[in-house]
């Protein structure tokens, strides 16, 4: 990897930047977009509306993860954990809402509650001082 490169990666917002793009990527039905709601498919009830899938569950909150570290990271003052749970939940809320223009997705309270449970996740793990990829020694 080249110097610019490197540099560019080891900056969190840069990092966050191209997770949010992961993230959009790989959550919006963009080959399945239709121009009518699917309000019948949402499921309201996190936990209880089937489906409830447990890799779902676990997909879900470690793709919000590595956002809440980067978007610790790269935050400021006493506020970042509080800032990280609502930019979660508005992203979130946001991939959720597109998949009620989707035949072959359906909105879930239970993928919205677990994306900001993995990014409060995250952030605390960046507010404990470890680094990504480092054992603790303790």
């Amino acid at each position: 990897m080249n110097g610019i490169a490197r540099r560019f990666l080891q900056n969190p917002r840069a990092r966050l930047g191209l997770w949010v793009m992961c993230i959009l990527l790989s959550v919006i039905p963009w080959a399945d977009l239709q121009d009518h709601t699917h309000w019948s498919k949402v499921q309201w009830i996190p936990f209880v509306t089937p489906p409830v899938r447990v890799l779902d569950i676990v997909g879900n909150t470690l793709l919000y993860v590595p956002l809440g570290y980067w978007l610790r990271q790269a935050s400021s003052g006493p506020a970042r954990q509080w800032r990280v749970v609502l930019f979660a939940a508005l992203l979130s809320i946001g991939t959720e809402w597109t998949q009620l223009y989707s035949h072959s997705r359906f909105p879930s309270m239970t993928d919205l509650t677990c994306n900001i449970v993995g990014a409060w996740c995250g952030a605390r793990w960046a507010a404990s001082g470890s680094v990504a990829g480092e054992v603790p020694t303790s």
